[in-house]
């Protein structure tokens, strides 16, 4: 056990969009303060998404200083600091400096580089390894592509970082790579929890370029970096991948047990006991935050990001136009959003039908049309959720529901009726700070207690009309996909 007073903990957050600086408290998972900065991402070329490391680094230590002066912290009351972010992104670096804009998950110039992926490895012995099938936004295909096409960063570059490990390095100057970001990038042996060094050697790209791997709730290093507003000399603590760090938060750890993050995204991630078989290949695999868990994952797609297109195009803030979707029925009075992804695979993910709206007429009203859009949301959870039981091979003990949407009474009310489950909604503030938080104790041996209200338990109410609602959704989508153009990905 930890004998210093130190109880405060300071963390940083970047997404693809902002990043958030917190301070919490270690030992209840409390956050004190909390402050977002957006982030500007680039796009120099078609398919490409990068960001300036120096401007994100600079936005992070306006948050995190404003963060500290929020919080009424004193130096003295700093045991550590860590991070989390977004997956697949990286950064390329010589050891002393970023020698390009970072890459971001968004990026999909591996594109070109699929094929050879599947030729060369094979698609089953890829994801049999890895946990991933092949997609242009993973990592690897992406370094594939900067060994092709920038032949002189590459051989410049000493050590590739993820977001969250270039974080830790450029708080510590020490390079490290946290096992579950190696993995969600396609770069890992997942059953073995160790780089898969024979693929990359086979591939060409070798590992001279990598990073060691640390586990979770690892002391990298030591703080040196004071443009923070911290203290220097604080221990530097790996996290983990934003996702198992938010089921983490949210109390969705214990095998039998997904996690949904409702947000602009939906990913639906579970923790398994071993690293799940599945013929199908669906869930993608990657390390979870304890030594004996495999976090399988799937994402029902850009759903929040659908709704808040709508509100934008019609002119109705958000809440608003949720609210107007609550004056609608049950089944959208036959309308059809196809604006959620029911199947998470290789196929699904290459082809993308383009989203649309089925079945209006001139008698249908906005609230119909919003109504559908929220209720392919629910669709598209319901067909993940049974999609990633029959993948992992037993039904889930419980769902947990947590993100943006999981806020409105409506809406979860609404996700219960339509999956026809009994939900739980955690009453966490930040479930991103209260599982780095958890993580640095665990790290410090410290006492973590989380003080958090009771869950909120959400009983279904099934109704026929989502039934036939659900079953038109997957029809459609289904249609959609064989006969419709999809969206080409083209080259990076």
């Amino acid at each position: 056990m930890t004998t210093t007073a130190e109880s405060l903990v300071a963390g940083l957050d970047f997404g693809g969009s902002s990043l958030k600086a917190w301070v919490a408290d270690m030992k209840t998972g409390t956050v004190r303060a909390a402050v977002t900065e957006p982030t500007a991402t680039d796009r120099p070329r078609p398919y490409a998404a990068e960001f300036s490391a120096p401007d994100w680094w600079a936005a992070a230590g306006r948050a995190m200083r404003a963060a500290v002066e929020r919080s009424g912290a004193q130096p003295g009351d700093f045991a550590a600091v860590t991070a989390a972010s977004l997956r697949q992104g990286f950064v390329l670096v010589d050891g002393e400096r970023e020698l390009a804009p970072g890459v971001l998950n968004s990026d999909r110039r591996g594109q070109d580089h699929l094929d050879r992926l599947r030729t060369e490895v094979g698609v089953e012995p890829l994801y049999a390894l890895t946990g991933h099938w092949p997609a242009p936004e993973l990592t690897l295909p992406k370094l594939l592509d900067v060994a092709a096409h920038a032949r002189e960063l590459w051989r410049a570059a000493t050590t590739m970082l993820f977001v969250h490990d270039w974080a830790l390095w450029r708080m510590s100057g020490v390079a490290s790579t946290e096992v579950s970001y190696a993995c969600a990038g396609q770069m890992a042996d997942v059953g073995h929890r160790a780089w898969a060094v024979d693929l990359l050697d086979g591939l060409g790209l070798g590992t001279t370029f990598l990073a060691p791997l640390v586990e979770p709730a690892t002391v990298v290093g030591h703080l040196r970096d004071g443009s923070l507003g911290l203290p220097t000399g604080l221990p530097v603590v790996a996290s983990g991948g934003d996702a198992q760090v938010a089921s983490l938060g949210a109390g969705g750890m214990a095998p039998g047990t997904v996690t949904v993050v409702a947000g602009s995204t939906t990913p639906l991630q579970a923790a398994v006991g071993g690293f799940p078989v599945d013929p199908q290949r669906h869930p993608w695999v990657s390390t979870h935050l304890h030594t004996d868990l495999w976090a399988a994952e799937t994402n029902a797609g850009y759903t929040g990001m659908n709704f808040d297109w709508l509100a934008t195009t019609t002119g109705h803030p958000v809440a608003d136009l949720a609210a107007l979707a609550g004056t609608s029925v049950p089944g959208a009075r036959g309308i059809t959003a196809t604006v959620a992804t029911p199947v998470w695979s290789e196929e699904v993910w290459a082809r993308k039908p383009p989203s649309t709206v089925v079945g209006f007429t001139m008698s249908h009203t906005l609230a119909d049309v919003a109504r559908a859009f929220v209720e392919a949301h629910a669709y598209g959870v319901r067909a993940n959720l049974e999609d990633l039981e029959r993948a992992v091979g037993a039904p889930f003990d419980q769902v947990l529901v947590t993100g943006g949407a999981a806020r409105s009474e409506r809406f979860r009310q609404l996700l219960a009726d339509v999956c026809n489950r009994r939900l739980t909604v955690p009453d966490v503030a930040d479930s991103a700070a209260a599982g780095g938080a958890a993580l640095v104790a665990r790290a410090l041996g410290a006492d973590h207690h989380p003080d958090n209200p009771p869950p909120l338990e959400v009983v279904p109410r099934p109704d026929d009309a989502y039934e036939e609602g659900h079953r038109r959704y997957l029809a459609i989508y289904a249609s959609l996909l064989d006969h419709l153009p999809h969206e080409a990905y083209g080259s990076g």
